[in-house]
């Protein structure tokens, strides 16, 4: 049976394209940022009128770009896919979207098969974002090393220098990458106490067990709204056939 998936199609295309968009627009805010300071005022005035201009304009189409995705297409997407899981769980309609082939388990009790569905959305968000941040991980350290090295240049511009910081420190860079670490971070822990919880045999009409995994549920659901990271496309067309086995084998192995 082939996989269907209209959230994807639907909200996160779109998330991932007003991603893609806001990346553009960082690097072109930072270059003209950065190229106005080797601009003569005084030498070529029309020029850097042009370049003031076109900065301030692309700067404030990076603000509303930037409140877009955290405020609407984000949650959006999120939403969708939460009611999406919910309603794949329990049996009922909470949207018009659907999915076919994307969750991965047999189990009928509704808690019980929740629970199975989220232990294998941390098992590959864990495993992609360890994937993403191989890469966050190298241009984190190198934009790093090289403003090290500008501030031991005593002959650098100062203004370069704020340019510079502003660049590291902003959403794109260190703040990404400490979001991704947190984001692989708690999707261990819900993956690891969805493990022993599968492990113990535990039955899912006791509230302990319902309860933790309704607990384990929301952790997840808080982690990646507060992370707010987009899980790379490209990284989960790429692994997904090894990814979907060692789950397989992962979920034998339990019983789910």
């Amino acid at each position: 049976m082939p996989k269907v998936d209209t959230v994807g199609e639907n909200y996160y295309k779109p998330l991932e394209l007003a991603e893609t968009i806001g990346g553009w627009l960082f690097w072109i805010v930072s270059a003209l940022s950065i190229g106005t300071l080797f601009v003569d005022k005084a030498a070529y005035p029309v020029l850097f009128e042009i370049l003031q201009i076109a900065f301030l304009v692309l700067a404030l189409l990076f603000f509303v770009q930037g409140q877009a995705q955290e405020l609407y297409f984000f949650p959006r997407a999120e939403d969708k896919r939460r009611q999406e899981l919910l309603s794949n769980s329990y049996g009922v309609s909470l949207t018009n979207e659907e999915t076919v082939g994307y969750y991965n388990n047999d189990q009928t009790n509704p808690l019980k098969r929740l629970a199975a569905s989220i232990m294998e959305s941390t098992f590959f968000t864990r495993e992609i974002v360890r994937k993403m941040l191989v890469g966050q991980r190298a241009k984190t350290l190198g934009y790093l090393v090289v403003y090290v090295i500008a501030i031991s240049v005593r002959s650098t511009n100062l203004e370069l220098l704020t340019v510079a910081a502003q660049v590291l420190f902003s959403e794109d860079i260190i703040s990404r990458w400490l979001r991704m670490e947190w984001l692989r971070l708690r999707s261990e822990q819900v993956y690891d106490n969805f493990h022993r919880l599968f492990s113990s045999k535990q039955s899912f009409s006791r509230v302990a067990a319902q309860s933790q995994a309704i607990d384990l549920f929301s952790f997840y659901e808080t982690t990646k709204a507060t992370a707010a990271i987009l899980l790379s496309s490209r990284v989960f067309h790429k692994h997904n056939a090894r990814l979907t086995q060692e789950w397989d084998q992962a979920r034998t192995r339990l019983g789910i």
